[in-house]
């Protein structure tokens, strides 16, 4: 059993990341990417970050429709409870930041909100999601924005007949507990890559740890991440063909991208390490 009095919300990752902010830019802007030609010898698990949202409006049906026919290994969806308690996909606190809707969703009611759109398509909410997704084999990653609600999700799961296929998510520790209590599997995510991150994931007996690319500093945090009896994951939010390339050939184990379809089209074009190509 984790730790708990280790494992309590903590912001050291956003004060590590603030700390090191310039340093990243610097990464991003100046330092060349990776150019290998091959890929791994084992092929990372494809994740559609809200879906496809790449392709289609993030976290909608169109964007999980999207992601099941490109042939993804899993989804990640975003979750957020409205005032009266339903559970829905929306990444922002605030619908107007991105749809139609208008308010903080925690003080909305799915009443007020059903029916606004995101760049054409329907808000929906995790109930239709586990729909569209409960006939498949796909696995589900579940980001919780905040604590209280990870029971709810987890009865949902139940409901559909999908727990097994059900990780909980989040850049908090809290919400990752009661998940843990009921052996749900659990991932930390983090902004950079730092072998803190991968630290706290261990504290909080997290079985996986995510961070956005970084060129030159992912290398050494999935090695850290491996280390620590971890499953290391990059989550990738800036994709053109070439950064979808540069961040394959680290060689993660879970790849979490808005384009799969640029992954796949990698994965499937490039010999492995050790094979020649036909």
């Amino acid at each position: 059993m984790p730790d708990w009095s280790r494992c309590r919300p903590s912001r050291r990752r956003l004060l590590a990341g603030v700390g090191t902010g310039v340093s990243a830019l610097a990464v991003w802007g100046l330092s060349p990417l990776i150019t290998s030609g091959s890929v791994p010898s084992t092929r990372p698990r494809i994740v559609g970050h809200r879906g496809a949202s790449g392709l289609e409006p993030p976290n909608t049906a169109a964007a999980i429709r999207r992601a099941i026919e490109l042939g993804v290994d899993g989804v990640e969806l975003d979750v957020r409870r409205t005032r009266d308690g339903t559970l829905m996909l929306f990444h922002d606190p605030v619908l107007d930041w991105d749809s139609t809707g208008h308010g903080w969703i925690r003080n909305t009611t799915w009443a007020e909100i059903s029916g606004a759109r995101i760049d054409g398509e329907p808000l929906i909410t995790l109930a239709r999601a586990l729909e569209l997704l409960a006939d498949t084999d796909v696995s589900i990653y579940l980001e919780l924005k905040e604590a209280g609600y990870t029971d709810a999700i987890l009865e949902m799961a139940r409901d559909y007949d999908v727990l097994d296929r059900v990780s909980v998510l989040s850049f908090e520790t809290a919400p990752l507990e009661q998940a843990q209590v009921s052996d749900v599997p659990t991932g930390l995510v983090g902004s950079v890559p730092t072998s803190g991150l991968a630290d706290e994931a261990t504290d909080c007996g997290a079985g996986s740890v995510f961070s956005h690319y970084v060129p030159r500093a992912i290398p050494r945090f999935l090695e850290t991440a491996r280390e620590a009896g971890l499953t290391a994951g990059v989550w990738k939010l800036v994709d053109t063909k070439g950064s979808v390339r540069d961040a394959l050939t680290t060689e993660p184990d879970v790849f979490v991208t808005n384009r799969p379809d640029y992954a796949f089209e990698f994965l499937n074009s490039t010999p492995r390490k050790g094979e020649r190509a036909v």
